[in-house]
């Protein structure tokens, strides 16, 4: 799903198989006992977000989408 595309192991989270409690449970238990690799997950994925997620570039990127919307329509 989206949040496999968005999330780094181990660098930006901790992903698990939706379809697997055991799988879940593991990773709980792992975030409970490394607080501090927590923290670092954390704030490395804040800086994903800041980076990648910013209002400069959902602008640039909607602006792409509309210049590609109009240069279809010019062309139909």
């Amino acid at each position: 799903g989206s949040m496999a595309v968005l999330v780094r192991e181990g660098e930006t989270g901790l992903l698990f198989n939706p379809a697997d409690a055991q799988d879940l449970l593991t990773k709980v238990k792992w975030a409970q006992a490394h607080p501090d690799e927590m923290l670092r997950m954390g704030r490395n994925a804040r800086r994903q977000y800041e980076q990648e997620f910013n209002a400069e570039v959902n602008f640039d990127l909607l602006m792409a989408i509309y210049r590609e919307a109009v240069a279809v329509q010019a062309g139909a």
